[in-house]
Formats: structure tokens, sequence, C-alpha cells
């Protein structure tokens, strides 16, 4: 799977887990078994988006687990290559 899928996958995860969540609060004053299926199911979709990141959450080219700054990272912090194109990078960048 491409990186950029995993980080709208991701994404998209987190955002279903929050959306669960609200809607477990919201509907749990008049039903609380509707609330623990709410929180059980915000539980499984968290744990699969965990499960995608930590497979597919890596860079295409050494491996390296990109789970840190995952949605602002464009070159990898390891083998200093474009995650999009795989180019590699000179230097640091920047000034010194």
């Amino acid at each position: 799977m491409k990186f950029e899928t995993v980080k709208k996958v991701t994404m998209a995860g987190l955002i279903l887990t929050a959306m669960v969540c609200i809607l477990g609060i919201v509907s749990g004053g008049s039903d609380p078994q509707l609330t623990m299926y709410m929180s059980y199911a915000a539980l499984v979709i968290m744990l699969f988006t965990l499960a995608i990141v930590l497979k597919w959450g890596r860079c295409p080219w050494c491996g390296a687990l990109l789970i840190r700054k995952m949605f602002s990272l464009k070159v990898c912090p390891s083998c200093n290559r474009d995650l999009v194109t795989g180019k590699k990078k000179k230097g640091k960048g920047g000034r010194r």
C-alpha cells in the first residue's frame, strides 16, 4: 500500500473513531447499552487503524516505521529519500 493511501486511511479511521465516540456520548442518555456498543465499536476501529499504521506505515525504500509526524513527513528521516518520488535528498536542508 502506498504511503499516501496509508495517511488517508489513518485520517479516516481517526475521524470515524471520533464520530462514533461522540455519537455514543450524545445518544448515551437514552440507552446505556448503546453507549457500551458504541465504545466497543470505537475501540475496534481504533485497533484496526493502528494495525494498518503498524503494517503499512513504513518508508517504501528502507522500511523504517514512520509513525511520528506521519501527516507532515515529506522525506524519510532514515534514508533521506522523498516518500513520493523516491529521489534522494541532499544535505540536511536550510542554512547552518
